[in-house]
């Protein structure tokens, strides 16, 4: 089983709750990492929040749509709101702007998306053979 119980039968993928904590945890560790590692105020500040931070949450992604089932890789998304969140809210910042930024963020997320669809698509499939049903188990036609 593995993970806590978050694996599947067939294909070794993640379910979309599990998904969804991947995403949002990434987001956070993006923007509390950077400040750790450069002391910025705000983590895209930094050079590493571009050199290191978004290479890694760009590799994240492609994980999460290569582990996730169906269409759970579109929380992806949460990346970049969390991580925008996180920051309003270390900051202190959360105010009357925070809707707006999360538009904007949702925004600057979507190439996070298309890196979780793609890695979607490298995730194997189950084998036709496993879901068809065995040809000896099928009824025999009667004879005349």
């Amino acid at each position: 089983m593995g993970l806590g119980g978050c694996w599947t039968d067939k294909v070794n993928v993640l379910r979309t709750r599990t998904v969804i904590c991947l995403s949002i945890l990434s987001g956070v560790a993006l923007e509390l990492g950077i400040h750790a590692l450069s002391g910025r105020r705000e983590a895209w500040d930094s050079p590493l929040y571009w050199t290191l931070g978004l290479p890694g949450a760009g590799l994240t992604a492609v994980l999460i749509g290569y582990l996730a089932q169906r269409g759970s890789w579109l929380w992806a998304a949460a990346i970049i709101p969390s991580q925008v969140t996180t920051m309003m809210v270390r900051n202190g910042d959360i105010g009357g702007l925070w809707p707006l930024m999360m538009i904007l963020a949702s925004i600057l997320g979507v190439p996070f998306v298309v890196a979780a669809f793609l890695g979607s698509r490298f995730r194997p499939r189950p084998d036709r053979h496993d879901t068809e049903p065995d040809a000896s188990a099928l009824p025999k036609p009667a004879s005349q």
